[in-house]
């Protein structure tokens, strides 16, 4: 591991503050994209949650792009299609039922609002897909050329 001169812990010190660093990440994502939902869920408008949206983009590039860039994908699990095609079900179940949340708060709901709805779930569920299985095969280009690199 590579230790810059300012750096006072030892290698166990060091692992523990990682991982504290890696769960604080995690809390803070996590808890700015369900700030974002219960925003949306009581009205407010893209412009009123622009901030909050612009550091989870940020934040998820950054780590998006540094796992891409180093071959890694997650500790678990190796990208599939099959995986990226269940996984693409989260997100469109989760705009379907904030758009099931925003129907029932109108009065008057048509079957153009039913038909919307469904639109945006099963757009979201195919742009997921799509994006998924694009990050895989940049994945498994760059995996193979780490690991070409590695043989040699």
């Amino acid at each position: 591991m590579k230790h810059n001169e300012n750096n006072t812990l030892d290698e166990m010190q060091d692992q523990k503050m990682l991982k504290m660093e890696e769960y604080g990440y995690w809390i803070l994502f996590w808890g700015l994209a369900l700030a974002v939902v219960v925003q949306l869920l009581l009205g407010d408008s893209i412009r009123q949650i622009a901030g909050e949206l612009i550091v989870l983009l940020v934040g998820g590039a950054y780590v998006l792009a540094t796992s891409l860039k180093n071959g890694l994908w997650t500790r678990s699990a190796t990208p599939t299609r099959k995986r990226n095609a269940a996984v693409s079900i989260i997100p469109a179940a989760i705009i379907g039922v904030l758009n099931v949340i925003k129907l029932i708060q109108k009065k008057d709901i048509g079957t153009n609002d039913i038909l919307i709805a469904v639109a945006f779930a099963v757009g979201t569920y195919i742009v997921c897909f799509v994006v998924l299985e694009v990050l895989r095969v940049l994945y498994e280009k760059r995996r193979s050329k780490l690991d070409d690199v590695g043989e040699e």
